[in-house]
């Protein structure tokens, strides 16, 4: 127990980021201490190492005061670039997603890892390359939601200090090292089975972690089956080959060993097949570049590899936990990845499964339990998705994984050939049981509900319980379904999601709910995809319509994610698929809440004049939202908007609108503004502040408060705010307060 409460006083640090709990850790290292427990000393020590790992890792990110600068450094690149084809600002560009070490910039001293998009490139970057560069950027930030990603986090996981553009570069030398082998062998892989779609896009992804060549509708597919587990490299993989050369060292390497030196009859055949399984891994873990999962992987195989060379009685649970404790130790900050504590749950899964059920029981439950671990990483899924796991995993682990590397190491194109053959048989199981199923999901509530399903679902499989005793995690049902208190009848609730440069709001009645805008998107993905379809899935809540103010990237992009839940209305139809054209006039009322679109009439140009602009007016306070008119448009309305408390202000705070005369005709309480950060447009533009300020408004902003909800108390009549970086900030969504140096 000890190793996993270490492990646990490191990852509460990493998480909390102060260090007043050392003092209470302390008390209780004193008092262990003289009851015998030594290793409670520890803990207060292990604490105070992981705030320090954490405020480090802050304080190497860029500071504010660098940020939107543009700086020349050199840097190496590391990993593998990815390209991609995307429509941009009106037309197609090449962009290159590019990951540097970084260096030599005086503003910036040390050495730093950035993430920097390039476009139109003339020459393509190639891994291992030392490049001088001029790059523009930004301390890693993204959106915040109660649903998707946390980038911040992720990037502070990652060692990513700063993101941006890169504006000029130049070669320095060459492409060396083992990012450029890993190049070399994806395009050779890719090249040997160029006649397989599938395999072309797959097996690199398998052989040396190079998705670049998976397209978006291709990883979509993986992600809604629950089968993206299996195209990055990570511990299933490393366990699959450990253990196919564990095998061959326990039948075919070990008994050869022996006989050739006798001296190697002192260890058990079990033992001596450790020797080929960890080669292996480690082998493979240089294909994946030895990126931070399969390196997790690698120390979780030595230390049970340890275990049992050494012939010290180690149980199962104990060795995970010195595993984990060894992996916080020398990666702190991997305590922040979700991908630490889901390999790690699939192993103690597995573990406790097969020591249960067996091998053969462990096939046909291992499915079950790896779709679910997809729908906590993923936030949605299909009833297909055990379906295509019982067959996917067996797949991927017998024939398409060994195959691909025997077929890379020794240059055969067959064996890659038969790989290619399976991953086209796996693609189109996928199609076939999307097709069966539709798009019928089964999402998850949250990571940590999803945590207990898993849970109850291998107690649930437990032999070992009484069976009555095994239905006790069917309790858990009513909180893991939990729906979101009703509203009262004439009271509405806004929920403004964080989408970048863009609008996406949810507005919620006692039994509707209605949808205006799902903010951009581009090639394969888009905000509402990641954002708005899970918050949806989460609330337990299904669209009665959806609004889409006009064609525009950043307002109908995600259109096509939310496409046959509910009617769409739009200003510009014709540019949005499915829908009927919004215009004035049209009213409708929902649990006493009055909605009324009072744009656009007749005549009016395309494009952003064209929004549609919906009032809502409840029993005693009213919203307002405009879409992106402009001031032409705003002065023809002035003679038929009423007072509003809440408004949305029009085209992200642009300067084109938002005029005096609206807000002296509106007179709002607070105004929302829907904006990226550091977006290239400068929204909100500082005179329209300025103007709201004069007006003595308060403003919301998602570019500093990430996601908003916005609701009326109904006892006192007062607006209850919900800012997402507020209620649930944590040390990485600001700036490191205080160094250690």
């Amino acid at each position: 127990m000890r190793w996993w409460g270490l492990s646990a006083a490191l990852t509460s640090a990493c998480w909390l980021g102060v260090l007043w709990p050392a003092v209470l850790l302390f008390v209780v290292a004193v008092t262990g201490w003289r009851r015998g427990r030594h290793w409670l000393v520890w803990l207060p020590l292990l604490w105070c190492y992981g705030v320090v790992q954490l405020h480090s890792g802050l304080a190497a990110r860029l500071p504010e005061s660098l940020e939107g600068e543009t700086l020349s450094v050199q840097g190496q690149v590391v990993g593998l670039p990815a390209t991609v084809k995307e429509f941009r600002f009106g037309r197609w560009r090449y962009r290159q997603t590019l990951t540097l070490d970084v260096w030599a910039a005086p503003a910036w001293p040390g050495r730093h890892r950035i993430r920097a998009n390039a476009y139109e490139l003339p020459v393509r970057v190639k891994a291992g390359q030392r490049l001088a560069l001029t790059v523009k950027l930004k301390a890693p930030r993204g959106v915040y939601n109660a649903t998707g990603v946390d980038a911040a986090r992720r990037d502070l996981a990652s060692g990513i200090d700063a993101r941006g553009t890169v504006k000029a570069w130049r070669v320095l030398d060459e492409a060396v090292g083992l990012d450029s082998w890993r190049q070399s062998g994806a395009e050779r892989v890719a090249e040997q089975v160029a006649e397989s779609p599938a395999g072309r896009a797959i097996l690199p992804a398998l052989v040396v972690g190079d998705r670049s060549r998976l397209s978006p509708e291709l990883w979509q597919q993986f992600q809604i089956t629950g089968g993206a587990h299996l195209l990055a490299i990570s511990g299933l993989h490393i366990a699959i080959v450990a253990g196919w050369f564990w095998w061959l060292g326990r039948w075919l390497l070990g008994p050869l060993l022996q006989r050739l030196f006798p001296v190697l009859g002192a260890f058990t055949l079990q033992q001596l097949a450790w020797g080929p399984a960890l080669l292996a891994a480690l082998g493979y873990a240089a294909l994946a570049g030895f990126s931070l999962p399969t390196v997790r992987a690698v120390i979780m195989l030595a230390v049970v590899a340890g275990a049992q060379c050494t012939r010290v009685a180690v149980p199962l649970w104990k060795s995970l936990g010195m595993a984990l404790l060894l992996v916080l130790l020398l990666f702190p900050l991997s305590a922040l990845s979700e991908s630490l504590w889901l390999s790690f749950g699939a192993v103690l899964t597995i573990a406790v499964l097969l020591t249960s059920h067996g091998g053969r029981r462990l096939l046909v439950l291992l499915p079950l339990v790896m779709a679910l671990v997809g729908a906590i990483l993923f936030q949605q899924w299909s009833v297909s998705a055990p379906l295509a796991n019982l067959v996917l995993i067996p797949l991927y682990t017998c024939l398409v994984v060994p195959l691909a590397l025997l077929g890379s190491l020794f240059q055969q194109t067959w064996l890659l050939q038969g790989a290619a053959t399976g991953t086209e048989l796996s693609v189109w199981l996928m199609d076939a049981l999307a097709a069966w199923t539709g798009h019928w999901r089964l999402p998850l509530p949250t990571a940590i509900n999803g945590a207990f399903a898993l849970l109850a679902l291998i107690v649930l499989l437990l032999p070992s319980l009484p069976f009555p005793r095994r239905l006790l995690p069917l309790l858990l049902l009513p909180w893991l379904c939990q729906r979101p208190q009703p509203l009262p009848d004439g009271e509405w609730l806004l929920v403004a999601f964080d989408v970048g440069q863009g609008l996406a709001l949810a507005v919620r009645t006692r039994e509707h709910l209605l949808i205006y805008d799902t903010g951009p998107s581009w090639p394969g993905d888009s905000m509402a995809r990641r954002i708005v379809v899970p918050w949806l899935a989460r609330q337990g809540l299904t669209p009665d319509r959806i609004i889409i103010s006009h064609g525009d990237n950043d307002h109908a992009g995600g259109a096509d994610a939310l496409a046959g839940m509910a009617p769409v209305l739009s200003g510009e139809s014709s540019r949005v698929p499915d829908s009927r054209p919004c215009h004035a006039g049209q009213q409708w009322q929902w649990d006493g809440v009055a909605f009324s679109l009072l744009w656009p009439r007749r005549g009016v140009r395309p494009g952003n004049e064209s929004s549609c602009v919906l009032h809502v007016a409840g029993a005693d306070r009213s919203l307002l939202i405009p879409g992106d008119i402009g001031k032409q448009s705003e002065y023809r309305l002035l003679g038929e908007l009423p007072p509003t408390d809440l408004l949305v202000v029009p085209h992200h705070g642009s300067n084109s609108s938002t005029s005096a005369a609206l807000l002296r005709q509106l007179r709002p309480a607070y105004a929302l503004v829907s904006a990226g950060y550091r977006n290239r447009f400068r929204h909100p533009h500082p005179q329209v502040l300025q103007r709201l300020g004069n007006a003595g408004v308060t403003v919301l902003r998602t570019d500093r408060d990430g996601m908003i909800v916005f609701r009326w108390g109904a006892a006192d009549n007062v607006p209850l705010i919900t800012t997402w970086r507020q209620y649930r900030e944590r040390p990485w969504h600001r700036p490191a307060a205080w160094r250690f140096w």
